[in-house]
């Protein structure tokens, strides 16, 4: 027998998934594909994951209609953190004359050395490898070839190229009551509105309330973006990710309607939704994370010596997949390089720009680039 495996966090399942699943079926003839959602990641260990009972619901609702597949419970009912080598590592016990296959994505095969025990995984079973658009299969094979010079055969790359869709992305804009058709399932779509999955509470609610569905997509994308640079520059996440959603709250609201907001007359319009925004979070939704207010009070203009959390959400604000102006691809992938030095590009080119197009350039901004620029 050939048999698949196939494990993560699936918080939710989603449209790529299912693709990837129905081409390993066909390009490795499994007789069998288990999908197994993850306990505790090992590598999420501080994720506020939706419970397992929930997306073992919602995979069974998305690959109902798939043959070959089956939905197994073995990690979330282990204890502890789940480790590949150890679920690998079981269900050779229970096929042992089959060739088993764990299928990986592109990141997946280059971090596979620094994995927990990953030479008890490769003798168990072979990689089966997929990547989307935009990674470099060529650099993980090399890293994985460095690290594993006699294995090189056990890792299968497939053609297929998958869509840059990340769970990430759904379960931001399920926070914000959009539309998740042609993301997932309509089933697993109507699972998380029942269940209420990813709701942000009361202060979700009025994010929603204030803005129109193009801002909130907006604000969607700026909460993904916001999440990565987090990640990445391992900071907290979830702090990140409630002052990306925060951003723009006062948008769309009239100073006029706060008596007790005050705010310096020489304010551009275009500032004013920061300092208002600020204002919401502290007095109205009692947001008392100093971290998360600044991020808010600043993410328009910047202002010198900003924090690690303020330069997040400035930066994906600008850069979220949304924005398409001439040069986001460029600053995207600067910042990709190097977030610092990416950073300044954008300070630097955001300042020239409003120049350009003769804006009040706030005295902030100002300060901002000569602190930055320099």
């Amino acid at each position: 027998m050939n048999i698949g495996i196939f494990g993560g966090s699936f918080d939710p399942v989603h449209k790529e998934h299912y693709a990837l699943c129905a081409h390993a079926i066909n390009a490795l003839k499994l007789d069998k594909l288990i999908i197994v959602p993850a306990n505790v990641p090992p590598h999420k260990k501080n994720a506020v994951l939706a419970l397992g009972e929930h997306r073992l619901n919602m995979l069974k609702l998305a690959f109902k209609d798939l043959k070959k597949t089956e939905i197994s419970d073995y990690e979330l009912y282990s204890d502890g953190a789940s480790y590949t080598y150890l679920t690998v590592e079981h269900f050779k016990q229970l096929y042992k004359d089959a060739t088993l296959y764990f299928l990986i994505g592109t990141d997946m095969l280059a971090d596979f050395p620094t994995w927990r025990n990953p030479e008890r995984i490769l003798a168990a079973a072979n990689l089966f490898v997929t990547h989307r658009v935009g990674e470099n299969i060529e650099f993980a094979r090399a890293k994985f070839n460095l690290a594993f010079p006699l294995c090189a055969d056990k890792v299968v790359v497939s053609p297929y190229v998958g869509e840059n869709l990340s769970s990430t992305k759904i379960r931001n804009r399920a926070a914000l009551s959009l539309s998740l058709g042609g993301l997932v399932d309509k089933n697993v779509e109507n699972y998380i509105k029942q269940n209420a999955l990813y709701s942000m509470g009361e202060v979700g609610e009025e994010v929603v309330k204030n803005l129109s569905i193009s801002r909130l997509t907006h604000t969607a994308g700026v909460m993904t973006l916001a999440e990565r640079y987090a990640k990445r520059l391992k900071i907290d996440v979830q702090k990140a990710r409630v002052a990306a959603m925060l951003h723009d709250v006062a948008k769309y609201l009239s100073p006029s309607d706060y008596p007790n907001f005050k705010i310096d007359g020489d304010v551009p319009n275009s500032v004013v939704h920061q300092f208002l925004g600020e204002y919401v979070c502290r007095e109205v939704l009692n947001i008392d994370d100093e971290e998360v207010l600044l991020a808010v009070k600043y993410h328009t203009t910047g202002r010198a010596n900003m924090t690690l959390l303020e330069k997040i959400v400035f930066l994906a604000d600008l850069l979220e997949e949304g924005r398409t102006y001439a040069e986001v691809d460029e600053l995207r992938n600067a910042v990709d390089a190097d977030f610092e030095s990416g950073f300044r590009l954008v300070i630097k080119r955001y300042y020239a720009l409003l120049n350009k197009e003769k804006d009040c350039v706030y005295y902030l901004t100002k300060e901002c680039y000569n602190f930055y620029a320099n």
